[in-house]
């Protein structure tokens, strides 16, 4: 698990520390429906210095006072997506 979390790390991901998604993780350009900001997300090639960021809760997002946002239709999401 380790492992996975200093990957997630490296991406850019930050950890949520408080409320129900305590623990998960979120970036800002890994949003659902929209595949195309996935390759704005590049990996750090520095590691770091040593010193963990002090959390700060008031700078992560509140999920759940957003508005649902779905894709216009099946088309759309498709032609906006990354192709493997």
């Amino acid at each position: 698990m380790t492992s996975f979390q200093r990957q997630l790390n490296l991406y850019g991901f930050s950890r949520i520390t408080v409320g129900p998604d305590r623990g998960g993780y979120y970036h800002e350009d890994f949003l659902r429906y929209k595949r195309f900001l996935c390759q704005l997300i590049c990996r750090t090639r520095i590691k770091g210095n040593g010193f963990k960021v002090k959390a700060s809760p008031e700078t992560e997002p509140d999920f759940y006072s957003m508005h649902w946002v779905k894709p216009k239709d099946e088309s759309t999401s498709r032609a906006l997506s990354v192709s493997p």
